[in-house]
């Protein structure tokens, strides 16, 4: 895979493992000469690789903070396909996050709703998923219509009910039809959404100005939605739950460009139930997921007003 990527057929010194991967494998390898590189294999679902592959360089052309794409394709002697990403020094921000007291948080999240501005600020004509070209591939309704279709499809026709709990799943939808129309109020075009936009993919250093996104990671997952899928998992405990960090979060999005309404955080909170329903249908979904998923879900709709 090296010979195929990379000139000059640097020797590979050492191998590891990276933590944190639950659906592929994310290999360092240090090289005799070059700097590290991230080896990436997609084992969960490799129709996804050409689409990532494509976001990373399409992140190169358009500044947004991603690992730079030095090569891929398929591998012959595994099948599986690759990519080949630069090593980016960071450190994770949840890590970072826990490291600071209330009142030295703020410049961090402020720093992370600025990368995420620049992520949106690419845009599609329709929403839903994309192709290994970065075009609409199957349309999706993410509006009031389709979240409420979707609830029902995971927790009335699918198993998400029996884990949610019938009572819990028949208020929630009850829930989403009654306040799922605000999500019909966003005036803005589909975005690129990275959609698991969450401390363990994002990477951050201090830099002599303050606080920087270093790179955003996996992405999978990422499809033309709208900025509020993000902004709910971003802001989603523990970190959404500190003092400052949502406020802190939109001052820096707004200030690179981004537009947010007034009722952005219950757009937030609305669309991040598209991930919380997906999470309750998965065949094997852990006990602890489906707890924090019923904590999440009671504790928006008594929130709510």
């Amino acid at each position: 895979m090296l010979v195929r990527s990379l000139p000059g057929r640097p020797a590979v010194l050492r191998v590891t493992e990276l933590p944190g991967g639950l659906a592929n494998t994310n290999l360092r390898l240090d090289l005799d000469g070059p700097p590290p590189v991230v080896l990436r294999l997609y084992q969960r679902d490799p129709a996804q690789a050409a689409k990532e592959r494509a976001i990373h360089a399409l992140a190169t052309q358009r500044g947004i903070p991603a690992p730079r794409l030095l090569g891929g394709g398929d591998d012959p002697a595994t099948g599986l396909p690759f990519a080949l990403l630069d090593w980016i020094e960071g450190q994770r921000l949840d890590e970072a996050a826990r490291g600071l007291d209330d009142a030295e948080l703020p410049p961090l999240p402020r720093a992370v709703g600025a990368a995420l501005a620049a992520i949106h600020a690419v845009t599609f004509d329709r929403s839903g998923f994309l192709d290994a070209s970065l075009t609409m591939a199957q349309p999706v309704d993410i509006g009031s219509t389709g979240l409420i279709w979707f609830l029902r499809h995971a927790l009335v026709d699918g198993p998400g009910g029996d884990r949610l709990g019938r009572d819990l799943a028949e208020r929630l939808v009850a829930f989403a039809e009654r306040e799922a129309g605000l999500l019909d109020r966003w005036p803005g075009p589909p975005c690129l959404t990275h959609s698991d936009f969450g401390g363990t993919n994002i990477l951050v250093r201090r830099e002599p100005g303050g606080w920087a996104v270093a790179a955003v990671l996996d992405w999978e997952f990422a499809f033309a939605g709208s900025p509020f899928f993000d902004l709910g998992n971003l802001l989603r405990p523990p970190l959404g739950s500190r003092p400052g960090v949502a406020e802190a979060v939109a001052a820096g999005y707004r200030a690179a460009g981004g537009a947010l309404p007034a009722e952005w955080r219950r757009m937030a909170a609305l669309a991040d139930l598209f991930s919380w329903a997906e999470f309750l249908t998965r065949p094997a979904v852990s006990d602890a997921v489906v707890a924090t998923a019923r904590q999440r879900i009671a504790e928006m709709m008594v929130l709510w007003d």
